[in-house]
């Protein structure tokens, strides 16, 4: 609850100080720049702190492609979830039902805008990539060779990780004010921002079902507590290993990490492929921090409500449904 504190205090003080800065908003040309760099630290020290993790080395085998299969179904079907939902509401793949498009001041149908908006995401696409794979990296051949206590160095990367997000999410803020248009969007929204997280919900509920039939080494039970860790990879497999569930325990480590990390990279890819509100159903509880400001880049400023909204849910549940399901 702190950190949802800290990050939309940080993200409500930038909007409130670009709101009065509108007349000089010329002089902020360089947030996009700042914002790239800043994603970039983030996803350079997250790869770190799961290169010198050895819980993931040590289970990139059999339990990895376990674990990847699962990842790929949930993702897959909670997109297709909400999907329906989106279109069940009428609203087209942007995330805008057809008077809303008409009244959208910064059209989709712009050929020019489409195609700077296919650059940003490409070069945000590289930008996660290449960093991830150089923290990766790092965090394998160095930092786990040279440094004794891991434990003490993940606090001060989480601490970084801490100050980058407020400090990302702030510019995001900032930009937000300075735009002038989100207020209005946001008065459109109303009740469809709550159907969003509870397609993910259902959606979750049948793959974990249908996951649990199809592995012998998972039990139903144990594929739902998996499939309600939503990326959390410091507390959902910590949840089922001390319930007895070794395996699962391990499963559920290695998912969570592939959820996060392929949602993260993903999330520029398929903006404009599938939906601006669908990939904000991929990266799981990261949807509602670090994933907020690429959703914004890469889509359009208010579809960040849909991800916060997605994410936050899915974090008050983890630690809710995962003891429930794994019997805790």
């Amino acid at each position: 609850m702190a950190y949802i504190v800290l990050y939309w205090g940080a993200m409500a003080l930038g909007y409130f100080t670009g709101s009065r800065q509108r007349h000089n908003s010329g002089k902020f040309r360089f947030l996009s720049a700042l914002m790239l760099v800043c994603i970039a630290l983030l996803v350079f020290l997250m790869g770190i702190r799961m290169g010198s993790n050895e819980e993931v080395i040590q289970n990139l085998g059999n339990i990895g492609v376990q674990a990847l299969i699962i990842t790929v179904v949930l993702m897959t079907v909670t997109v297709l979830g909400v999907t329906l939902t989106r279109k069940i509401l009428g609203m087209d793949k942007f995330g805008l039902l057809p008077k809303e498009r008409d009244m959208h001041t910064a059209s989709v149908d712009s050929a020019e805008e489409e195609k700077e908006e296919t650059k940003t995401s490409h070069t945000m696409t590289w930008v996660i990539v290449i960093f991830v794979v150089i923290g990766l990296l790092a965090g394998y051949f160095f930092v786990r060779v040279n440094v004794d206590d891991l434990d003490h160095f993940n606090e001060i990367i989480g601490g970084i990780m801490t100050a980058g997000i407020t400090l990302l999410l702030g510019a995001v803020g900032l930009d937000m004010g300075l735009s002038g248009t989100v207020a209005r969007h946001l008065k459109t929204i109303g009740f469809r921002v709550v159907a969003f997280p509870i397609a993910v919900i259902v959606s979750t509920v049948a793959a974990g079902v249908v996951l649990g039939l199809c592995f012998e080494s998972l039990t139903v039970r144990e594929s739902l507590a998996i499939c309600f860790g939503f990326g959390w990879y410091t507390f959902a497999p910590v949840t089922i290993t001390n319930a007895g569930h070794v395996i699962a325990g391990a499963v559920s480590f290695m998912h969570n990490v592939f959820r996060e990390l392929s949602g993260i990279i993903l999330i520029p890819v398929l903006a404009r492929k599938i939906g601006f509100i669908e990939v904000t159903s991929l990266p799981g509880v990261a949807a509602m921090d670090i994933c907020i400001p690429i959703v914004e880049k890469v889509t359009r400023a208010d579809i960040i409500v849909y991800s916060f909204a997605v994410g936050m849910v899915e974090g008050l549940l983890v630690p809710l449904l995962v003891p429930v399901f794994i019997g805790a």
